[in-house]
């Protein structure tokens, strides 16, 4: 599910089985060098963030990215986030991004960090076989985490 008003119906309806929010979090990063990595990278957790929303649609949903820049608080932004969430009842809130700073938060945060594989040049197939890989990796994680 998206964070839209069609699949927001959905979800009020069934609050007690679609119990985990996720965000992916995406740097801007107007650097020369940073501009085009920022993006690449974001290209890259929007993607994996769709397919982790395709793999467990009806038990997620997926929140619009959130931007930001490397100067702003991430412990008290998390902090927000998840204050508010819990206002609609999610019992697990996860975090996907591919900035290494955000690792730091660690599993307590459930921040989950990914390299970034750069998609742009890779044909359809492939790219969506790099990200089947890549949620692979991720579903021990949430299955971990919803066992808790």
């Amino acid at each position: 599910m998206h964070w839209n008003g069609k699949d927001s119906a959905v979800f009020q309806a069934q609050k007690e089985y679609i119990d985990t929010a996720v965000i992916p979090l995406t740097l801007i990063d107007g650097s020369e060098y940073g501009f085009q990595f920022a993006a690449s990278a974001a290209d890259f957790i929007l993607s994996l963030s769709n397919t982790v929303e395709n793999q467990f649609r009806g038990r997620i949903v997926l929140f619009p990215s959130f931007s930001y820049t490397k100067g702003q608080d991430k412990q008290s932004l998390i902090e927000s986030w998840k204050e508010e969430l819990k206002k609609a009842e999610f019992k697990h809130i996860f975090f996907l991004t591919s900035d290494k700073e955000w690792s730091t938060m660690g599993e307590e945060e459930n921040v989950m960090w990914i390299p970034s594989i750069p998609l742009e040049s890779m044909d359809p197939k492939m790219k969506n076989s790099v990200l089947e890989d890549q949620l692979r990796q991720l579903i021990p994680i949430f299955a971990k985490k919803w066992a808790n």
